[in-house]
C-alpha cells in the first residue's frame, strides 16, 4: 500500500510517496515555498498567500500521482500556529498569518503595558504566545481587521486539506488545534467558554475531529485525511517506539520531544502537546538552536573578512578543522557557552553568555566546542524536567535535523551528555513521512498510531 505525505513548511513544501510494505520512500519532491513570508505595512508582519501555496501543493501532488495514481490516501502536515480566514464557500478570505507574525506581540492600546497576547492569556487563563493563531485573531479583532467575509479560521495545512478534499468546511485535529491556542487538553476541544470571555466569537473556531479522520476525496477519488501538527508528524515519522525514545531535533531551532501517557504537572519550560492516538508529547524548545552555531560562524566570518578584505567561501569547513584540532589538544576544558541568545519560552528576556574563560581555553576551536556543548546542555536540561514528571528511563535517542546530520562532533556530544547512543532517523523528511503514516492509520492499513513506528524501516547510526 502506498500513501502520500505532504509537508507545507514556512520556507519549503515537500511531498513523497511512502510504501508501507517496503517501509521506505519511493519518491520525494521538495520545492522552495512559492509564497515566501512578506511584510505589508509593519516590519513585524509575516504573511503568505494561501492560494499560491495551494497551487504549489496541487502541482507537487499532481507529479506524485502521475507516478502512483493508485495511492490509497493523502496525509498532510505543516507549519503550526498560523491561521488563514475562510469564507462560506471555503475560500481564503485573508493572507496566512504565519507563526512568525508579530502582531500579537505589540503593546495593547487599552492596557499600555501588556501585549495583545498577554492580555488574551490573562482573559482566557491559557498561556497563548504571539504567533499563535488565536492571539493573531485577537489582535485583528481589537483592531477591526477581521475580514467581513470570514466565517472561520484554520491552519494552512487544514485549509489545503479542505480544498484538496473538495469540501467547504475546515476540520482540524487536536494536534493542530492546540497550536492555535485556548485548547483544553483534558476535554480535547477548544475551551469556548474561556475564549468567549475574551470577547471572541467562538463560532469562528474550526471543528475539532479525531486525528486521521477522512474529510473527503480528491477529484481522482483519493481520500484526504486531517492534517497533523508538524512536531507530532515529525515524531511519528522518526520514532519507532514512542514510549522508549527521546527525539532530538536540531536545525534552525532545536527541540527535545518525548511521548508520555499523561502530564502530571505542566512545566513552564516544556510544552504539553496532544499526540495522535492518545497521550501527550512533552516538548522542550531551545529558541536559538542551530542559530547559535550560525552566530559563531558569522563571528568568524567577520574577523576573516576584516583581516583579509575578502569574504571567505566556507567558514563551516574551517570550523570543522578547528573542532578536530581542539579535540586533539583538549583546549576547551572549562569553557562554557550558554546558548540562550534568544531567551527561553519562560523568560524571553534571558540572554546567552560565555563563562569559564582562562588563558588556555579561549581559542577558536575551544569556543566552537563550547558552543556545540551549550546547544546540547540546553536540551539536556529538558530531560531533567521529564524525569520530574515521572518519565521512565529512555533507551533510545533518535536524532533529526540538518545540524545533527552534518556535524558528527555535535552527535558525539549528544551521546556523551544523554548517555545513550544516537541514532539518526532513516528519513530526512520526517514530517512528510509522519503525514503519510497518518493517512495509512486513517485508512485502516495500520491498526493505530502506536503501531505506526513499526513501518519506519531500519534506522542508521
Amino acid at each position: 500500500m502506498i500513501t502520500v505525505g505532504l509537508d507545507i513548511g514556512t520556507t519549503s513544501v515537500s511531498g513523497l510517496l511512502y510504501d508501507l510494505e517496503k517501509r521506505t520512500i519511493l519518491h520525494r519532491l521538495t520545492e522552495a515555498q512559492a509564497s515566501q513570508p512578506y511584510s505589508l505595512n509593519q516590519e513585524w508582519e509575516r504573511l503568505q498567500d494561501p492560494d499560491q501555496i495551494l497551487e504549489q501543493v496541487e502541482r507537487i501532488l499532481g507529479r506524485l500521482l502521475a507516478l502512483q495514481p493508485e495511492a490509497a490516501g493523502i496525509g498532510l502536515t505543516g507549519q503550526m500556529h498560523g491561521i488563514v480566514y475562510v469564507d462560506r464557500d471555503g475560500r481564503a478570505a485573508s493572507p496566512l498569518y504565519t507563526w512568525q507574525d508579530g502582531r500579537a506581540g505589540q503593546p495593547c492600546e487599552e492596557t499600555g503595558s501588556l501585549t495583545y497576547a498577554q492580555r488574551l492569556s490573562a482573559l482566557t487563563g491559557y498561556a497563548i504566545a504571539p504567533g499563535y493563531g488565536l492571539a493573531a485573531h485577537y489582535y485583528n479583532l481589537c483592531r477591526q481587521l477581521v475580514p467581513e467575509r470570514a466565517v472561520c479560521f484554520c491552519t494552512i495545512a487544514d485549509y489545503i486539506a479542505m480544498r484538496l478534499a473538495n469540501t467547504g468546511i475546515p476540520l482540524i485535529d487536536a494536534t493542530q488545534a492546540a497550536g492555535i491556542g485556548g485548547f483544553s487538553l483534558d476535554r480535547g476541544e477548544f475551551d469556548r467558554t474561556a475564549i468567549s470571555q475574551a470577547g471572541i466569537d467562538a463560532s469562528l473556531l474550526p471543528q475539532v475531529v479525531p486525528s486521521g479522520m477522512a474529510i473527503g476525496v480528491t477529484s481522482q477519488g483519493i481520500p484526504v485525511y486531517t492534517s497533523l501538527g508538524d512536531n507530532q508528524a515529525s515524531f511519528l515519522g522518526s520514532v519507532p517506539v514512542p514510549g522508549e525514545s527521546l527525539l532530538l531535533n536540531i536545525g534552525t531551532g532545536s527541540q527535545l520531544s518525548a511521548w508520555m501517557p499523561a502530564c502530571a504537572i505542566p512545566s513552564s519550560s516544556m510544552e504539553v502537546r496532544p499526540y495522535p492516538g492518545g497521550g501527550v508529547l512533552m516538548v522542550g524548545a531551545a529558541l536559538s538552536g542551530g542559530k547559535s552555531y550560525a552566530l559563531l560562524e558569522q563571528f568568524f566570518r567577520q574577523i576573516i573578512t576584516a583581516y583579509t578584505g575578502e569574504a571567505p567561501a566556507d567558514v563551516y569547513a574551517l570550523m570543522s578543522g578547528l573542532l578536530e584540532e581542539a579535540a586533539f589538544i583538549n583546549d576547551s576544558a572549562g569553557l562554557r557557552v550558554n546558548t540562550q541568545f534568544l531567551g527561553t519560552r519562560a523568560d524571553p528576556d534571558k540572554r546567552g553568555s560565555i563563562e569559564g574563560i582562562s588563558l588556555d581555553n579561549f581559542t577558536p576551536g575551544g569556543l566552537a566546542h563550547a558552543c556545540l556543548q551549550g546547544m546540547i546542555d540546553e536540551l539536556y536540561g529538558f530531560l531533567k524536567v521529564l524525569e520530574q514528571q515521572g518519565a521512565q528511563a529512555f533507551s533510545r535517542l533518535i536524532g533529526s535535523g540538518n545540524a545533527l546530520r552534518n556535524n558528527p562532533v555535535l552527535c558525539a556530544k549528544a551521546e556523551a551528555s544523554f548517555g545513550l547512543p544516537l541514532t539518526l532517523g532513516r528519513h530526512t523528511e520526517e514530517a512528510a513521512v509522519g503525514a503519510a503514516l497518518c493517512a495509512a492509520v486513517g485508512s485502516g492499513a495500520i491498526p493505530g498510531f502506536a503501531e505506526a513506528g513499526a513501518y519506519l524501516g531500519a534506522e542508521h547510526s
